[in-house]
């Protein structure tokens, strides 16, 4: 069974649609990280799976319960954090523990424990007096102690620093690897939940654009480098899933869409055979999230080589 199921859902905001038709499946035990750009209908979708809003057309499933219904004792087993969460000011992190334990009939006090030393939390200091990081560090605590089935984190690491994300991307990733937990991450920070995930899934305009394991992303695009040789023709256009093309001169970069194959990277290599110079690698997270969230591939702005 999967953790997350969505078939045709939809969702507005009076004329603003911020859901069409959308189909996501999150796997049991992946570490899901869900990216798009601003306004691309993330928090939503997040809103509509935890319960908090109702999906206008379609269904949403998870833990295999329907979202719209899920009861105290299904949330129980799901974790939330978000970005900018509130943390009562004059309660100290041993207070808040001892408030929440009765609550989770799986809270494990021996990880809450090993997490507060390993995010080296004073328990005693007053919310109040932390830092965002710290604050963020003792709501992960707060989520993991209960030993969730699903964690989801709606942009965890805004405004950290760097120790502070990595603190929280280790702590996260020994947890949830060795309890073979669900996390479903929306983040901006591409960097980081490159690191974290082995599924992703690029929301855009309120569709899944894909929704594919890691490494498989990482095998089908493509970043490509050619120096054209000298008095190389242009005459044709560039085909559709080539993105981000730019060309000066006799340099030219793109990424390609490909099947992931090596029959499809031999077809690149076939095309520029003649070049100067031909650099072809599996492109990064962020070179893809750039290349499908600005939408242009070399077709669509009439370009041609």
């Amino acid at each position: 069974m999967s953790m997350v199921e969505v078939n045709r859902l939809s969702y507005a905001y009076g004329r603003v649609q911020a859901l069409r038709l959308l189909d996501l499946t999150v796997p049991t035990g992946a570490l899901y990280a869900l990216v798009g750009p601003n306004g691309s209908g993330k928090t939503t979708l997040m809103q509509v799976l935890l319960g908090l809003r109702r999906a206008q057309s379609g269904h949403a499933s998870v833990m295999g319960r329907d979202c719209a219904t899920l009861t105290a004792a299904d949330k129980t087993s799901i974790g939330y954090i978000a970005e900018g969460q509130a943390l009562p000011g004059s309660m100290c992190l041993r207070e808040a523990e001892a408030f929440l334990a009765p609550l989770y009939p799986t809270w494990d006090a021996a990880l809450a424990r090993n997490l507060r030393e390993r995010f080296s939390l004073d328990p005693d200091r007053r919310f109040k007096t932390f830092s965002r990081g710290e604050q963020m560090k003792a709501a992960l605590l707060c989520a993991l102690a209960p030993r969730p089935t699903l964690l989801v984190m709606d942009e965890p690491f805004t405004g950290m620093d760097a120790l502070v994300r990595d603190d929280l991307v280790r702590g996260l990733l020994q947890s949830a690897g060795a309890e073979g937990w669900t996390v479903l991450v929306c983040s901006h920070d591409i960097a980081e939940v490159e690191m974290l995930a082995d599924w992703v899934g690029f929301l855009q305009k309120g569709r899944m654009r894909l929704s594919e394991p890691m490494d498989q992303l990482h095998q089908r695009f493509k970043h490509v480098e050619v120096q054209l040789a000298d008095g190389a023709g242009i005459g044709r256009p560039h085909p559709a899933r080539w993105f981000s093309v730019e060309q000066n001169g006799r340099m030219m970069s793109f990424i390609a869409e490909t099947d992931g194959s090596e029959a499809a990277t031999a077809v690149l290599r076939q095309q520029f055979s003649g070049a100067s110079r031909l650099d072809i690698r599996n492109a990064t997270l962020r070179e893809v999230f750039i290349a499908l969230a600005r939408g242009t591939s070399a077709s669509a702005r009439g370009m041609s080589v």
